[in-house]
């Protein structure tokens, strides 16, 4: 490479092979240059800066290790996936009469457990978040993997009492839940801003892989080693595979600031978007992110922002819960009831405790929480009262001036709502896909594992697709966040033909092609699902710094989790309503589906119109 002054500007020859030609022009393009080919041995390119000379080193020579930590990622969620999409293959069985041979569950039977697992897998996210952005994603990660792993093989020993499938489900759901805030924090640890979708889009793949494999390999289990010992080997089996990669994990993975098979070059690639030092880095690296989570403390400041946050947060599960509880008929009025109050107690302690750390940025004392015992209007008035009233900016005698939390932040917000009202739809193609082929088209357990196959292999080219659309965007100079933002409005357009899902079901009108035709429309469906994931997951690094990442995603992971739980539960008693016509029931399960993107965009952009970055924690 060879570089002159010519006027004002610096002219680069660069002498490159045919296949870096794109490349080349990709990245001048995205930086505002002027680039012209003039035969594939040589490329002038006149950059705006003289330092644009060192990115054209570091585009084009830095190394690719941060592909193999993507690559670690891909086959962490491969056997997430894999583990988690057992349960689905056995329903059939589960769900066959005792005397058949089977456990004699209903449908509700089911729901409920996937239900249980998919709550504790909603509730622990924010946990497994914050305690990720402390303990660092190596052995976040790691400690995850091995919990969903152990409670994975135990579910094969819990026999036919539904009780017990729920508990241990519940407690696999606790480990379920580290995978995606570590995966999503080490994504915007190693990758440069405009290669996040793509790798996001790259490991979620992997949950795609891991249903495909269970799409061939428990069915297989089922016909190998009959029904009654074939359900606990699909669960022993697969539980146990992915034990190996921990081994690989703990081999090659470290920071960036720490990996010594880390390239200079690289690590100032990855570091491109200048949003972190090396030494901010390492120190994050070292001690975690101290972000206050001492929901409980009365001491302190809180900022309104943050109050209101918490304070809306308190009330949207407390209408969950009601919500959820009008789902299980089987619930007697004394349990919701006592459901009910114990719901009520901890969310009027976390707010009362919000009220006087609130009263406290405003200079008053926090006993004024006992205005809450005014019946009527004491909570409410101080609700609103605390809601409407800026703080004081200076150190009073409380401490320092409260900074906005993560709950305070319209950004957190819009990344919740994104998964609450799409992430359940992922779900019911996980859980309900066999049952809706062997009930709509009367498929056996073996015919269902090509069509299952194939709708979650083409779902891999929406995840990997998907996240490669901002970053081409991106390279014709479009803002990041814009460039996500376009691309997820158009992603969120594709699910709109799930819509026709069930005209194309139908077998008098298309005959033996109907189960097909149906099946190329849900594939439409899965991969769209795959690139709006890809790139929703990708507006937390875009708008928050690294190391609140693990937190931000477990709070809308929760989000995607609780979404999760009521449609996997309206699933269960559609089907049992309309048992003589289960076409109805997903009848109405599609137009969900097909309508909840363009909901969550919609609701995404009018939280956040245009990026803003968080810098203040």
């Amino acid at each position: 490479m060879q570089h002159r002054k010519t006027g004002k500007s610096l002219l680069v020859e660069l002498v490159i092979t045919p296949r870096l030609e794109n490349q080349v022009m990709g990245h001048f393009t995205s930086k505002g240059s002027q680039v012209r080919s003039v035969g594939y041995g040589e490329v002038r390119v006149p950059p705006r800066h003289a330092s644009d000379v060192s990115m054209i080193k570091s585009s084009f020579f830095h190394g690719n290790y941060r592909w193999v930590i993507c690559g670690l990622l891909f086959f962490a969620t491969t056997f997430n996936y894999l583990d988690r999409q057992v349960i689905s293959y056995l329903k059939e069985f589960f769900c066959t009469s005792v005397d058949g041979g089977g456990f004699g569950w209903t449908n509700s039977d089911y729901a409920n457990v996937t239900t249980v697992f998919t709550a504790f897998y909603a509730t622990m996210t924010i946990f497994a978040g914050m305690i990720i952005d402390k303990i660092g994603t190596k052995l976040g990660l790691a400690l995850a993997f091995t919990t969903w792993s152990f409670f994975g093989i135990a579910n094969a020993f819990v026999g036919n009492w539904t009780v017990a499938h729920m508990a241990v489900r519940s407690l696999f759901g606790v480990g379920e839940a580290g995978n995606f805030p570590a995966s999503i924090k080490t994504v915007a640890e190693w990758f440069p801003k405009r290669e996040r979708a793509l790798a996001t889009g790259i490991f979620n793949s992997g949950s795609n892989v891991g249903a495909m494999i269970a799409a061939l390999f428990v069915p297989w289990c089922l016909i190998h080693f009959g029904d009654q010992l074939g359900w606990k080997m699909a669960f022993i089996i697969t539980g146990a595979a992915g034990l190996p990669w921990l081994i690989v994990w703990f081999w090659l993975y470290d920071p960036p600031s720490l990996q010594k098979r880390l390239s200079k070059e690289e690590f100032d690639y990855i570091h491109s978007d200048h949003e972190e030092t090396k030494a901010q880095e390492l120190s994050d690296d070292k001690s975690g992110q101290k972000i206050s989570v001492s929901l409980l403390s009365f001491s302190g400041r809180i900022s309104r922002a943050t109050f209101v946050g918490i304070t809306f947060m308190t009330l949207f599960l407390c209408l969950f819960v009601y919500v959820i509880s009008t789902m299980f008929p089987s619930l007697g009025r004394a349990q919701a009831t006592m459901i009910y109050r114990v719901c009520g107690f901890l969310a009027l302690l976390v707010n009362i405790v919000a009220q006087s750390r609130r009263w406290h940025d405003l200079g008053k004392s926090g006993w004024l929480v006992f205005l809450n015992l005014i019946p009527g209007i004491g909570t409410l008035g101080s609700i609103l009262y605390l809601s409407s009233r800026n703080g004081q900016q200076a150190v009073n005698r409380f401490g320092a001036a409260a900074t906005t939390g993560i709950l305070g932040h319209l950004q957190t917000w819009a990344f919740f709502f994104g998964k609450f009202l799409t992430d359940g739809i992922w779900w019911f193609y996980l859980f309900w896909l066999p049952d809706y082929l062997l009930k709509q088209f009367h498929m056996t357990k073996h015919e269902v594992m090509l069509p299952t196959f194939i709708v979650y292999g083409v779902a891999i080219i929406g995840s990997i697709g998907g996240g490669s659309i901002p970053m081409a965007l991106m390279n014709w100079g479009m803002p990041a966040y814009r460039a996500r933002m376009t691309a997820m409005f158009l992603i969120a357009l594709v699910p709109l033909t799930v819509l026709s899902t069930q005209y194309f079901a139908n077998v008098a009108r298309f005959g033996p092609m109907a189960s097909w035709y149906a099946v190329a429309i849900i594939c439409l469906g899965a991969a769209a699902h795959q690139a709006w994931s890809a790139n929703l997951f990708s507006t937390v690094s875009d708008m928050f710094p690294k190391k609140m990442v693990g937190s931000v995603t477990g709070i809308g992971a929760m989000g995607g989790g609780l979404g999760g739980v009521i449609i996997l539960k309206l699933s269960g008693m559609l089907t049992d309503t309309y048992k003589a016509d289960p076409s109805r029931a997903y009848c109405f399960m599609f137009v969900l589906c097909s309508l909840s993107y363009l909901a969550a965009w919609s609701i995404m952009k009018l939280l956040v119109p245009r990026h803003k970055l968080v810098t203040t924690m």
